[in-house]
């Protein structure tokens, strides 16, 4: 049985500092949650339930569907996993400028692409002009692992 990691660990920061990572760049791109409550009052009939997702003109909030509760548990779990990553030691936490862009908007990959390669380049120059960007030095045993890993990862 297969469990998207969202529900489990959707950012698996403590699972790389137990592999022995010491500089963790965590990227959050989540959106944005409309948390307005709303009020079905005291009560809520199932026959008026269902005619007013129906109704066209109706007022009313309609209550979640099993998907949207599912969703909201995802994010509740993910800003968890947020908040517990931002105060690791070694966790570099990145929110790009991508709030504008819906979960759903495939068509607009290569523009998001774009803007979170953008952030990225403008957050490491940061880093690097600070002097907290840690310098990786080229070993041979780095040489080697790279020269393993590039055809697999190729393929995937």
């Amino acid at each position: 049985m297969l469990l998207d990691g969202g529900y489990v660990d959707n950012l698996t920061v403590a699972h790389m500092k137990s592999l022995g990572a010491d500089v963790i760049f965590a990227v959050d791109v989540g959106s944005i949650d409309d948390d307005n409550p709303q009020a079905y009052g005291d009560s809520l009939s199932g026959f008026w339930a269902s005619f007013n997702r129906w109704n066209p003109f109706s007022a009313f909030p309609n209550p979640p569907t099993l998907s949207e509760i599912q969703g909201r548990l995802a994010y509740v779990s993910s800003i968890d996993a947020l908040e517990r990553a931002k105060t690791t030691p070694g966790c570099l936490y990145l929110r790009p400028p991508i709030d504008g862009y819906g979960t759903l908007e495939f068509a607009k990959f290569d523009e998001i692409y774009q803007v979170g390669y953008r952030y990225g380049q403008e957050f490491l120059a940061k880093l690097r002009d600070e002097g907290v960007l840690p310098v990786m030095e080229e070993t041979e045993e780095r040489k080697n692992l790279r020269r393993t890993m590039a055809p697999r990862r190729a393929s995937i």
